[in-house]
């Protein structure tokens, strides 16, 4: 029998970022600097968070990344992200517990066009000779402090960057209801490199996941490419198996 998640996305409807609609236009985003580390955790540290409709990774982890946008519609900015490590049917996801953008204009944009449960704060990407470094700071507190350590030069094609997946509020045949929404952004590699994950500090509570506990790394990355935020093309029932409550919101990323 396969595994599902537990959390009912219904039940607290009002948590959850809404959209006024699902026809967003999509966002270039150009030579953006994306580090992400992965990280195992506990299974029994995950129990509640992933909705009922999606499958937990067998091993437990979780996706920290820290991206610097250098150009966007709402001019530069930098995302961190949490991700737990999920399947939709066969597809490996990831789905967004909490994320973090360094301006207000990019936090109200990215709740209201792809339901991102983003909030603004304090969010830090440096480069250095031995490491790339990633912090996040809200309300004063430091909630991320994370590095790529020793990053070596990899081919892109050895990296697999997995859709995500959100938790939002937005219409569909006329009525605004809870569902999960699938983001699928492309890549173009200029460079990459491979690495150890450190992770220094993680406030659990503040990525809206405070059963989450931290265990061993598994490998971090770190990435020059040209990516977007797709228009959204797949939407999910957060309580039907996605073979079952999928639905096809526009034909092709060509629809764009």
């Amino acid at each position: 029998m396969p595994l599902y998640g537990t959390f009912d996305i219904t039940q607290s409807p009002a948590r959850l970022p809404t959209l006024p609609n699902l026809d967003t236009e999509a966002w270039a985003l150009p030579k953006a600097e994306m580090m992400q580390l992965l990280m195992e955790v506990p299974r029994s540290s995950t129990e509640g968070l992933l909705p009922k409709a999606m499958h937990p990774a067998l091993p437990s982890y979780v996706a920290l990344a820290v991206t610097r946008y250098a150009d966007s519609p709402v001019g530069p900015f930098n995302l961190a992200m949490l991700r737990l490590g999920s399947r939709a049917g066969a597809h490996p996801r990831g789905f967004l517990l909490g994320a973090v953008a360094s301006t207000d204009a990019a936090a109200l944009e990215l709740r209201a066009r792809w339901g991102i449960p983003v909030q603004a704060g304090e969010v830090k990407f440096l480069r250095r000779h031995d490491r790339v470094t990633g912090s996040v700071r809200l309300e004063g507190q430091t909630i991320l402090d994370c590095a790529l350590v020793d990053p070596q030069p990899v081919a892109g094609s050895d990296v697999q960057y997995i859709n995500w997946v959100t938790a939002a509020n937005a219409p569909l045949d006329g009525t605004t209801q809870p569902m999960l929404i699938q983001i699928d952004p492309k890549y173009t590699f200029h460079k990459a490199e491979r690495g150890k994950p450190q992770v220094n500090a993680f406030d659990a509570a503040a990525w809206n996941a405070p059963t989450i506990e931290l265990s061993d790394p598994i490998v971090g990355t770190c990435c020059t490419v040209d990516t977007d935020l797709p228009r959204i093309r797949f939407v999910m029932d957060p309580l039907k198996p996605v073979f079952q409550g999928t639905r096809r919101i526009r034909e092709s990323r060509a629809d764009e």
